[in-house]
């Protein structure tokens, strides 16, 4: 059943596809979104096939498992975009969802945690973000850190709510510093059967649970009289295959703010992402003075470790959107910044999806704000407006995969 479902659906994304002026979502219409123009430029990216490839065998014959890892700003820490993202993707056939991911619990550094899931905590944590120029903290994947000196702290994750599915997983990571003697970590509920097992070198500890856990209570034992618990993230996963779609933001990350995690390689490593999407660019050219050759720079800095990461992985930059500096201002900014990416892509041959161009270039946030999308800054989208650009790139991806297909033919 599940070959002759992806049959089906694969050929309804050719037919819809083909007629250029049928979406293959049923997505809103405005007419000041370039909508010809919304397409992924491949640029003629060595592993575009290979993604497109692993996801054929996905959904024909129900086998393996693809991740993707997508990082940002404020855009993506909230999870709109990449939470309809994942929605979209893990949609595309029957028992696609391959579990939650990584994540990280950004309740506890007090700032707005993602929609989808809900944090609790308990103890006394310090937090470290890399949007802080003057700390300098062993930074990962997360942009994040917290740590704890307390005698007895906890974490609850649970993933529920009504517009979203719920996340299994037969196996947890707990990415930490690996101080083995200054903690214990267990699970709260003692019922609960588990095997637990020590990474050293990728700096994660893993359970694994004997039947499948929608939820996670776990807690921190101070062991020794100066010991630290330092949380780098979570990651939840299961046996099923899937897609299975982390994200991770930062308000207010830069490209910059990126570079600031030492522990990031080694950590997507542990991932072995086989798509990195980038929605970098907003803050960086969120100034009247910006300087394209050190954000170029920083570009090309960037890439080179996600490369370095995941040298087999295809990776898209997402061009920052249109927006007004200090509500008042037109950003003239943010265009060069789109240039940059846009030239460094081609360079690369790294994919780029232009969201610059495609919501309709300057001063068309005004058009998205009157149209009830945008926020009052003017920077912002509300949870349509993330939703409607999750649909669109999700709709870039689908004519992509109908280019991959036909080549295929």
């Amino acid at each position: 059943m599940k070959i002759k479902a992806g049959l089906i659906w694969i050929f309804l994304v050719i037919g819809l596809v083909a007629n250029a002026q049928v979406n293959p979502f049923d997505v809103k219409k405005y007419d000041f979104i370039n909508y010809e123009v919304n397409q992924i430029t491949t640029n003629n990216n060595p592993y575009f096939d290979a993604f497109y490839a692993k996801l054929d065998t996905l959904i024909l014959l129900g086998d393996g498992k693809i991740n993707i890892l997508h990082i940002g700003d404020s855009h993506i820490q909230a999870d709109y975009v990449s939470g309809q993202l994942r929605k979209r993707f893990q949609e595309m056939a029957w028992g696609l969802n391959g579990g939650r991911g990584f994540i990280f619990p950004v309740q506890i550094a007090k700032t707005n945690n993602p929609w989808n899931y809900r944090v609790k905590y308990s103890g006394s944590w310090e937090t470290c973000k890399n949007v802080e120029h003057s700390r300098n903290c062993e930074l990962g994947l997360a942009g994040f850190l917290v740590k704890t000196k307390s005698e007895k702290a906890s974490i609850h994750v649970t993933f529920t709510d009504k517009e979203y599915p719920q996340y299994h997983f037969t196996k947890l990571r707990v990415y930490h510093n690996m101080d083995t003697a200054a903690y214990d970590m267990q699970l709260m509920d003692t019922s609960v059967q588990y095997q637990i097992r020590y990474v050293m070198d990728s700096a994660y500890t893993e359970f694994l649970f004997d039947v499948e856990q929608n939820y996670l209570d776990i807690e921190f034992l101070k062991k020794t009289e100066s010991g630290l618990f330092v949380l780098h993230g979570l990651s939840f996963d299961n046996d099923d295959p899937g897609i299975v779609y982390h994200s991770l933001g930062v308000n207010g990350a830069e490209v910059e703010s990126w570079l600031k995690c030492p522990k990031m390689i080694s950590e997507i490593q542990t991932l072995h992402p086989d798509l990195i999407i980038i929605s970098l660019g907003t803050n960086d050219s969120y100034t009247s003075k910006f300087n394209d050759t050190e954000f170029e720079t920083n570009v090309r800095r960037l890439l080179a470790r996600m490369e370095q990461a995941a040298p087999n992985a295809a990776i898209l930059w997402v061009t920052p959107g249109d927006n007004y500096r200090y509500r008042r201002y037109l950003n003239y900014s943010t265009s060069k910044a789109s240039d940059v990416i846009l030239k460094v892509a081609k360079e690369k041959q790294i994919m780029v999806w232009d969201f610059y161009d495609i919501m309709g270039e300057l001063n068309a946030i005004m058009n998205w704000f009157y149209a009830g999308l945008a926020a009052k800054d003017r920077l912002h989208f509300n949870k349509q407006g993330y939703e409607l650009q999750g649909n669109l790139l999700f709709n870039a991806f689908l004519r992509a995969y109908n280019d991959h297909i036909e080549k295929q033919e």
